[in-house]
């Protein structure tokens, strides 16, 4: 389980965060939604470890992952997985997606040599429902909607324990949303894992999500019926 306890950050004195709390289940989807600019990546950013709340803490399983007295423990960090907006945005231009996947693999060591590592390639693509063949293709080559399902893989090698996505499907057709988010729902909760939906869309959020959580103009979270 995620607990954010009382977490606030700033920027030049503004206030972006304000004694924010929530949690997030294990096998649960929750969502958290409100306008842009409210709060909602600066919070995600908190979670992935990229800023570092001004006050408050963020446990995991019960352990500090994060805290205003502590650094950001890495190690459990890697439990956490990020699918952003803009999906090519994390895929190298240059570089095949099957050599994207391959690199991460050798990065965080999760093959003992290079069979292993291509079977794991060909598990995921298919868990995602991309076809092998475009481990041969560029980013540039592949629609909106194959890039969030890459982005999406290169999210599960990792097997995290909580994946987030930041308004990741915001910008895909309707059909292809729904597929996307059907996929994740299938593949988080078959594995125990948890999902954090961030949305501005209200509707979709009560459609799609366990428990809602939404930013007030005080960029405080309160929960909210769905």
């Amino acid at each position: 389980m995620l607990e954010i306890q009382s977490c606030c950050k700033a920027f030049d004195g503004r206030s972006v965060l304000q004694d924010v709390c929530m949690s997030v289940p294990d096998g649960r989807i929750v969502g958290v939604f409100g306008a842009s600019g409210i709060g909602k990546s600066t919070l995600a950013k908190l979670l992935c470890g990229v800023l570092r709340p001004d006050a408050g803490t963020i446990l995991l399983d019960g352990q500090t992952l994060v805290s205003d007295a502590a650094p950001y423990d890495r190690r459990r960090g890697l439990q956490i997985q990020m699918v952003y907006q803009q999906p090519h945005a994390s895929l190298d231009p240059s570089q095949k997606l099957g050599a994207g996947l391959r690199e991460l693999i050798a990065y965080h060591h999760l093959a003992a040599n290079r069979r292993e590592a291509d079977s794991q390639i060909r598990s995921i693509l298919s868990e995602v429902q991309l076809p092998q063949e475009l481990q041969n293709h560029l980013p540039y080559q592949i629609s909106g909607g194959e890039a969030q399902r890459a982005a999406l893989a290169r999210s599960l090698l990792l097997q995290p324990r909580l994946l987030i996505l930041d308004e990741a499907t915001s910008m895909l057709d309707v059909s292809t949303q729904a597929a996307v988010l059907s996929l994740v729902r299938r593949l988080m909760l078959e594995r125990g894992g948890s999902v954090l939906f961030i949305s501005h869309d209200r509707a979709l959020t009560d459609y799609y999500c366990d428990t809602v959580y939404e930013f007030d103009g005080a960029h405080r979270l309160r929960e909210v019926q769905n």
